[in-house]
């Protein structure tokens, strides 16, 4: 759903500025306050990007919960515990919007701008943006390490007992790099801007500010390059046979199937 947002968000984002520019307006310029509470598309801004960013964080903490310490997991993330969780995501929402709208009550609400792009970095203050930006990478980062934690723990687990590992971790390890590069390019021309460290063209700007959507673009080849079900969904999609391969075990129903032999082999000795 919060995916869903961001793609929401990023149509808005087309539709206000188009009709700026289409009404001769583009170019008039406008204060960082009016930018926040006149135009619909800054606010969904924050909300598309960050919001998939704290469902990465929580994930990315029970991931790690689950390996470093299971028998807490176990006890702690219930599922009444993970209703929770997703309660907190439109909490953090208005939270931070309500943040974004303080921002620019003072002094820096007062800024004026040369364009009504009205971008985060000209909608809100120059502390919330810094957070905003920040705040998006390093939740990728986290899912990255969070997920290298388990890669390495399965790894430790399972080479000399199950063979090599399936890909699925592989994939969540491409797809965490990769928006961490995707997503940090994009972070770094607006803070440099904002923070009046150097100039970007317009052109570096559109192709950086377009680097979510490429992720997208980017996370569909990954999946489809390591899930050999999604690869068989697609060919049955278009009508071409494929080869039909076992459903993939978890490391889990490897473990539970490896019990049940030993066992079987204990009784029948």
């Amino acid at each position: 759903m919060c995916e869903l947002l961001d793609a929401i968000s990023y149509v808005l984002l087309g539709t206000g500025r188009g009709h700026q520019l289409l009404t001769g307006v583009m170019a008039v310029p406008i204060t960082v306050r009016a930018c926040f509470f006149t135009k619909y598309w800054p606010q969904s801004l924050i909300l598309g990007t960050q919001l998939p960013s704290i469902c990465t964080m929580f994930l990315s903490f029970e991931r790690i919960m689950a390996v470093s310490k299971p028998a807490f997991y176990k006890r702690m993330c219930t599922q009444n515990f993970k209703y929770i969780l997703c309660g907190m995501v439109p909490v953090w929402g208005v939270l931070t919007l309500l943040a974004a709208g303080a921002s620019v009550i003072g002094v820096d609400g007062d800024r004026v701008v040369g364009t009504r792009h009205c971008a985060i970095i000209t909608s809100t203050s120059r502390w919330y943006a810094t957070f905003h930006f920040t705040f998006i990478v390093l939740a990728y980062v986290i899912a990255f390490f969070s997920t290298l934690i388990v890669w390495a723990t399965r790894r430790n687990l399972t080479k000399s007992k199950y063979g090599s590992q399936d890909d699925k971790l592989g994939m969540i390890l491409a797809m965490s790099g990769t928006s961490i590069v995707l997503l940090a390019s994009p972070a770094v021309v607006m803070l440099t801007i904002r923070w009046d460290i150097t100039e970007w063209g317009d052109i570096e700007v559109a192709v950086t500010y377009a680097m979510p959507g490429f992720l997208s673009v980017v996370n569909t080849i990954i999946a489809f390059r390591f899930r050999k079900e999604l690869r068989a969904q697609f060919y049955h999609l278009l009508g071409i046979k494929t080869i039909h391969h076992k459903p993939e075990q978890s490391m889990f129903t490897r473990t539970t199937l490896t019990s049940r032999r030993h066992t079987t082999v204990h009784h029948i000795s």
